[in-house]
Formats: C-alpha cells, sequence, structure tokens
C-alpha cells in the first residue's frame, strides 16, 4: 500500500491510524453484508443497539451512534418494513416511539454478525493475548472518557 506510512506521519496519527483500521475493518463487511443481506449500514447500527437492549427510541440511537436523526428515521422505515423491527408509542411519553427488535429482526442479526466477528478475529489476529487484553483495557479507557470530550 503507497500510502501506508502516511498514518504515522499525519498530526492526528492515533485518530487517523484507529479511522484507518475502522475503514478496512468494517467497509468490506459492510458491503458484502449490503449484497448478501439487503440491510444497509444504518439499519445494521439499528440491529446491533435492539439485539443488546431493546425499546429503545431513535433519539437514544442517534445520541450512541452520532448518526443523524433523518438517517435513522429512514432505517427505522425500512426495517419496519421488513418485519425486522416494530415501533410503537412509549407508554411513559406517548409522542415518543420505541422500538422493539422481531424475532425474524433477531435472526438476521444473528445470521449476519458472525461475518464481524470473523472480521474482528483476521483484524486482532496479529496481537498476542497479552496485547488484546492490553487494548481491550486501553479501548475501554477511552471509550468511558467519550462523555467528557469538548464538543465543538
Amino acid at each position: 500500500m503507497k500510502l501506508l506510512r502516511l498514518v504515522d506521519n499525519i498530526s492526528i496519527s492515533y485518530a487517523y491510524r484507529i479511522a484507518f483500521l475502522t475503514n478496512f475493518y468494517r467497509e468490506p463487511l459492510l458491503r458484502k453484508m449490503e449484497q448478501e443481506f439487503k440491510i444497509i449500514r444504518p439499519e445494521w447500527t439499528i440491529l446491533i443497539c435492539l439485539y443488546y437492549q431493546n425499546n429503545l427510541n431513535p433519539r437514544d440511537i442517534c445520541e450512541f451512534t452520532e448518526q443523524p436523526r433523518n438517517t435513522i428515521s429512514r432505517a427505522v422505515y425500512s426495517l419496519v418494513e421488513k418485519g425486522l423491527i416494530t415501533q410503537k408509542k412509549d407508554q411513559e411519553d406517548a409522542r415518543r416511539k420505541v422500538l422493539t427488535l422481531t424475532e425474524q429482526g433477531r435472526e438476521m442479526y444473528e445470521a449476519i454478525m458472525p461475518m464481524f466477528e470473523e472480521g474482528e478475529r483476521e483484524m486482532l489476529a496479529c496481537l498476542s493475548k497479552k496485547e488484546r487484553e492490553q487494548l481491550d483495557v486501553l479501548l475501554t479507557k477511552m471509550v468511558e472518557a467519550v462523555p467528557n470530550w469538548r464538543r465543538f
């Protein structure tokens, strides 16, 4: 790769390397998912969120993923049409809607996720067990610090 060393010299080398790894991990898998399962990235994001916590409202997903409200809204509509999620009024606030994964949505998630798990195994294969444990500690620390980041 001609530009591989660019990631070492750029002034934002940490962020750039994280983005570089994310792109090479995620993009081929997303393309494969779209071709094989007809699920696009925002839909996948919603399926992931609801698989681990049902009864979320779209705003929760936007807040967690930093995806625009209109993107999530379109994906919600599409997933409802595909029968992968349901949408109903929130019992605590009738102005809001909550989303729930259907059994078909759960099965779709479980059919797709192994591709991403295998991709992660491949990405981490160059690290020893100890290095993966260290990486886990460091990434967790960074994720937990996100609420303290200064917003621009």
